[in-house]
């Protein structure tokens, strides 16, 4: 990779004198300049002729003629640009040569510009704007112009951030290390909304050392020259000011580098979405300064001694930025740039109480504003990328094409009930039907899991004439009045005709073989269930399980658990009832259904609206004489359930499960991750087990005691958000459980993505002692 090593040629004065009077026809004194892959000289001639020879030390014709077709072009655009004018050879030719032991180098003679590097200025805001204006002109001249060279892998490219994490071993302080493994993970998660950017050829590197200062007539300050174009590339424009912002030796103050931003958006504009991520970039770069430096401490000491002015100041003002926090600097550059207005990503939260009352339940503890989605990303108004590790509604990924089609055709057509004939909803209850078992051979068709639940108790009631529940602790199966008794906030329900069983024992897997001693247990937690039930004058009507015991903590028990628990039921006249809401269509990995995977044979499955991509739908499978028994009774019709577009929707649904093998992926991209959380785990005495499988799981978060334990988990969670950009929920009774829930289109790189930034808060939490 480029600039990673500083390998300028090694030439002496004598051998840069004849190579300007050879290829050059000149005759010159030289003194030696600084570079950092070029070997650079100021060259005089006797009558006062001032000139920069350049001997390259890139061995890439490409990027030598990249350098020299740049300032070309800077000079047909904007002649009254300070850049260096090109001379040609004694051939004529731009680039001249020059040799040593073997070696051809190509030389560049521009002129020389006068002034003070800005590294060696006392930067004012008034400079500061100056600096602004200048790089803007540059990118305005730039614009159209283009080269192959623009493509170089550099390493001072922030975009390339990530591939230098291997090198933060080397970084001698462990609070600056960590402080850069946070902004590398911020990097890697939002390079997707970076190449949504407006992009060109942007000079790439205008920092303190590359600009030049000139005094003006009126005494004050002015940039009189921008040096060395060897860093080019094709990039978002914002990186262009990033770079300036983070690098030309200002104080690390927000209101201070917005002198720059002002100067520069008088002369080119920005927009919301560039100013939303220009304070991740100026980290990226001072995280790369410091990657680089330390890279070369251990393989190019010349090299090193080169930034160690660079890395002490971006030590400083890496932390400084940190300090002040993402939300009050980007605050106030919105404000410099004139972007303030344009952004939407602060809603008067005064507003939202008015309308939806002070209890409206927001994520996170700076709520998110979400205009967009795709796959496993959302977006804000800015288009800054969050990685959804929470949402199983989007089953397949936010607004997924072939879903997204499906339901824009048929709303085209027709959106009507199921009192009207359509082949649409006949074809999906087929779809369904054939992927249960013989018996579970009908379905009623409402619009969410909550009402498939509720009228799946209603049919559980009326068949069993039983009036009795049995949930889990902690189990939550919906919002309807008659649900919420099947739902307890808060450990025991208050409702009388439902009780709790025991969650299954923690540390058993699916494949383990229950002992008899859990195995009794089981059964007799079941026995007391049942016989409490009794006591209250009831009997059971039905057994409700969430097959992945999501919001009771995530378990994942033998198939012997749940057997020993059912027959039970079973005996005492009750139904068993799968809610698949969360662990249905192939989430497991193993099974399409949650139920498959516990070994039940269940009365009635709940499916709710992941089924039809969030597509409003609930859904109960039962078998037809009991369905038609409760219809003969009370006639049961849901408006808008089973209409012909959840239907569509419902439809592409399957077809994206069975076509992009998801079941597959949720299975081995699950694996993975469940692998390496386990690995993290081991390294972290913050982090405890890794609970469930396939794409839901729980990893425990452990404290001295379970306040510090649910403290740590919310603060994970508020941290992946605001800094991350990655998106995951808690859950379980102690509320101390990470839960891990995307959509199944989540792969391996995604996975990859959240252990970092999972890792990255771990550490946060040690380091604090939270």
């Amino acid at each position: 990779m480029l600039a990673l090593r500083s390998a300028p040629p090694v030439f002496g004065t004598a051998e840069a004198e004849r190579v300007a009077r050879e290829v050059y026809g000149l005759a010159v004194s030289v003194r030696p300049l600084s570079g950092e892959r070029d070997c650079n000289f100021h060259a005089r001639t006797a009558d006062g002729r001032e000139y920069v020879l350049k001997i390259l030390g890139s061995q890439d014709p490409l990027t030598t003629d990249c350098q020299v077709r740049v300032l070309r072009h800077l000079a047909d655009q904007d002649p009254s640009l300070p850049v260096p004018k090109v001379y040609p050879t004694l051939l004529g030719a731009d680039l001249g040569q020059a040799s040593q032991d073997g070696l051809d180098y190509a030389t560049c003679l521009t002129g020389f510009l006068p002034g003070r590097l800005l590294v060696d200025c006392r930067a004012d805001r008034p400079l500061l704007r100056e600096v602004g204006r200048i790089v803007a002109r540059v990118d305005r001249a730039l614009q159209g112009f283009f080269h192959p060279a623009l493509a170089q892998r550099i390493a001072w490219d922030v975009r390339r951030l990530p591939e230098l994490i291997e090198f933060a071993p080397h970084i001698g302080s462990p609070d600056v290390r960590l402080q850069v493994e946070g902004v590398v993970a911020v990097m890697h998660n939002i390079l997707p909304s970076l190449r949504g950017l407006r992009s060109q050829a942007i000079h790439g590197d205008c920092h303190a050392g590359n600009l030049l200062v000139a005094a003006r007539a009126t005494g004050d300050d002015t940039v009189g020259g921008i040096l060395d174009f060897g860093d080019m590339i094709h990039a978002p424009l914002v990186v262009e000011l990033a770079v300036a912002m983070a690098e030309t030796g200002a104080a690390p103050d927000a209101d201070v580098l917005a002198a720059i931003l002002s100067g520069y958006v008088g002369v080119q504009e920005l927009q919301a979405a560039d100013v939303a991520v220009l304070y991740d970039l100026v980290c990226a770069r001072h995280a790369t300064t410091l990657l680089l430096h330390a890279w070369r401490v251990q393989h190019d000491q010349p090299g090193a001694r080169l930034l160690d002015e660079a890395v002490a100041h971006a030590a400083v003002s890496l932390d400084a930025l940190l300090r002040l926090g993402r939300e009050t600097i980007t605050r106030t550059w919105h404000h410099a740039a004139g972007t303030a207005s344009s952004t939407t990503s602060v809603i008067d939260l005064g507003r939202r109480q008015r309308l939806m009352g002070a209890g409206a339940e927001l994520f996170y503890e700076q709520p998110l504003h979400l205009v967009r989605g795709e796959a496993v990303w959302l977006y804000d108004p800015q288009g800054r990328a969050y990685l959804d590790v929470y949402n199983n509604v989007p089953h397949v990924g936010h607004c997924h094409p072939t879903v997204v089609r499906a339901i824009a055709r048929q709303t085209a057509v027709l959106a009507t009930h199921t009192r009207y004939l359509h082949e649409r909803i006949l074809e999906y209850a087929e779809e369904l039907t054939a992927r249960c078992p013989p018996h579970l051979d009908a379905c009623i068709f409402v619009n969410s899991g909550s009402e498939a639940n509720d009228v799946a108790w209603r049919i559980a009631q009326f068949a069993t004439g039983h009036k009795g529940g049995m949930i889990l602790a902690h189990a939550y199966h919906g919002i309807t009045a008659a649900v919420a008794a099947l739902t307890p906030g808060a450990g025991q329900p208050r409702d009388p005709r439902v009780v709790t069983l025991s969650v299954p024992p923690a540390g058993l897997a699916v494949g383990d073989t229950l002992s008899m001693p859990d195995l009794a247990a089981a059964g007799a937690d079941a026995d007391r269930a049942i016989r409490e039930l009794a006591e209250r004058g009831l009997a059971p009507a039905a057994f409700y399980l969430d097959t992945a015991a999501t919001s009771s903590g995530i378990y994942d028990p033998p198939p012997a658990w749940a057997q020993a628990v059912t027959a039970r039921v079973r005996a005492a006249g009750g139904l068993i009832v799968a809610d698949e809401v969360q662990y249905g269509l192939g989430r497991s990995g193993s099974h399409f259904w949650g139920f498959e995977r516990r070994g039940l044979v269940p009365d009635m499955v709940t499916l709710g609206k992941p089924v039809g991509n969030g597509y409003p739908m609930g859904v109960v499978i039962a078998g037809r004489s009991l369905i038609e028994a409760f219809q003969a009774q009370y006639g049961f019709f849901s408006t808008f359930g089973g209409n012909p577009v959840a239907a569509s929707a419902g439809l592409a649904v399957l077809d994206v499960i069975e076509r992009e093998q998801l079941v597959v992926n949720a299975r081995t991209t699950g694996g993975y991750l469940r692998e390496r959380l386990q690995r993290l785990a081991a390294q972290h005495a913050c982090l405890g087990a890794v609970r469930g499988a396939g794409l839901l799981l729980g990893l425990e978060i452990v404290g001295p005691n379970p306040d510090a334990a649910k403290r740590r988990t919310k603060q994970i969670v508020n941290e992946l958000a605001s800094r991350a950009r990655v998106l995951i929920g808690s859950e379980g009774p102690g509320a101390n459980l990470l839960k891990l829930r995307p959509p199944l289109v989540f792969r391996p790189e995604h996975a990859d993505l959240l252990v970092e930034a999972i890792g990255l808060a771990a550490q946060n939490i040690e380091r604090r002692a939270v």
